[in-house]
């Protein structure tokens, strides 16, 4: 029996926040989008995660999307929604809040957005990176989606009127307002996040909550469920790094990799463009050379980091838009994962940014992933079938991890 939906925006952050439950021996299930059938849903399951893959549409399409899953977890009885939010807050942030008090009927949303254990935490109604301001930090120049905003009331204020209440810390939530119907909890410590799931649970009005994996990691210790043994990562070969994220974190993760042994390849513009490259004959030449790479070397990484120049020369020749370059890298890197699966590599492959991996399952016609276990925080380890092959994919957001992640992962990965 389902007794919580968590409701993401893109595939890592569905993730992420799964892996808190499985962490804990409790059945859980991921899915790319609503499941068709209920039969779809495992009986033995209790934690169900949608990617609704809302962060890069338009307000208006987010909110449909999320309100159409909401209603549809309400119809069939599922007592507690979590919407995941971006621990940095990009994304539809205030038109998937509106969205699921539309489509459940409640009254109120609780927004927990901090993530105290990676430095992201809420202070008077105000986010905060490892100190600085959202808006000043690295989020704040973001190339697809920079945050410029840095009160969240304010960040809310830009896709509904619903009014917001901001609650410190130490505040009960005794005084809300009803028309206050989106209350922000302030959280500084991860204690912040367990106290206040005590206080809704007291108050039995633990039922739409909102937040990061941090607030997934405290809510699978405060709801009843039965867990069984967790499971763990199974060694392997090799271990490929496959980069679609732009984020300045994440190069500088793969600049310490390869100054630590890692080989790198860059990919060309036309690999990463190029719509029908990989049924060309250079294309499988280099998908063949990729394999050949990924046997030679035990490290390896493959990344899509643009010139710039030479990126805007193509897009401009071939009318291309940044949404399509958006979905194009993704893409290219599925096919290379796809032509490994169907060669049996027992490579593991680690791919970056929340729209690789589900470039990935989009171009192989998969919607279901299973995860497996966390290896390092907020790094997630999942098998996923193809081509009769269980592959084993780590995934990791485009911000997230320490500079030396990488090379940590493959340390444990390797035989």
């Amino acid at each position: 029996m389902v007794k919580l939906l968590i409701i993401a925006d893109d595939f890592t952050g569905a993730l992420d926040t799964g892996i808190q439950f499985v962490n804990k021996g409790i059945a859980t299930q991921v899915f790319t989008k609503m499941p068709e059938a209920i039969g779809d849903i495992d009986e033995m399951t209790e934690v169900l995660v949608i990617d609704s893959e809302t962060r890069p549409m338009p307000a208006a399409k987010a909110y449909d999307a999320v309100k159409n899953i909401t209603e549809w977890a309400k119809a069939i009885k599922i007592p507690v929604i979590f919407k995941k939010t971006d621990s940095a807050l990009r994304g539809n942030i205030g038109s998937e809040l509106q969205a699921v008090l539309d489509g459940s009927g409640h009254d109120k949303v609780y927004f927990l957005p901090g993530y105290p254990k990676i430095d992201r935490c809420t202070v008077n109604g105000t986010h905060y990176i490892q100190g600085q301001l959202l808006e000043k930090s690295v989020f704040g120049q973001d190339p697809f989606e920079p945050v410029k905003l840095s009160y969240i009331p304010d960040i809310i204020a830009q896709q509904t009127a619903l009014k917001c209440a901001c609650v410190k810390h130490n505040e009960a939530l005794n005084d809300i307002k009803s028309d206050e119907r989106i209350v922000i909890c302030d959280v500084e410590k991860h204690k912040d996040i367990e106290e206040r799931l005590d206080e809704l649970q007291e108050k039995d009005e633990l039922c739409i909550i909102a937040g990061c994996a941090a607030l997934a990691e405290a809510l699978a210790d405060k709801l009843r469920f039965d867990a069984a043994k967790p499971q763990s990562y199974r060694k392997s070969e090799n271990f490929l790094v496959e980069c679609g994220s732009l984020n300045m974190i994440t190069q500088n993760q793969l600049d310490y990799a390869e100054e630590h042994g890692f080989s790198r390849i860059h990919m060309t513009v036309e690999q990463k463009l190029q719509k029908d490259y990989y049924s060309t004959q250079e294309g499988l030449e280099f998908l063949h050379k990729m394999q050949e790479e990924c046997e030679k070397d035990r490290c390896l990484i493959i990344d899509s980091i643009d010139r710039e120049e030479d990126k805007k020369g193509y897009m401009e020749a071939n009318k291309l838009t940044m949404n399509d370059v958006r979905a194009l890298i993704p893409t290219a890197h599925g096919h290379i994962a796809d032509y490994l699966a169907a060669n049996k590599q027992n490579t593991t492959i680690l791919m970056t940014g929340g729209d690789t991996l589900m470039g990935y399952m989009k171009l192989i016609g998969c919607n279901q992933i299973t995860p497996v276990c966390e290896i390092e925080q907020g790094v997630v380890v999942s098998n996923l079938k193809n081509h009769g092959f269980v592959q084993q994919i780590i995934s990791k957001s485009g911000g997230f991890g320490t500079k030396d992640v990488l090379v940590k992962i493959a340390n444990k990965i390797l035989n």
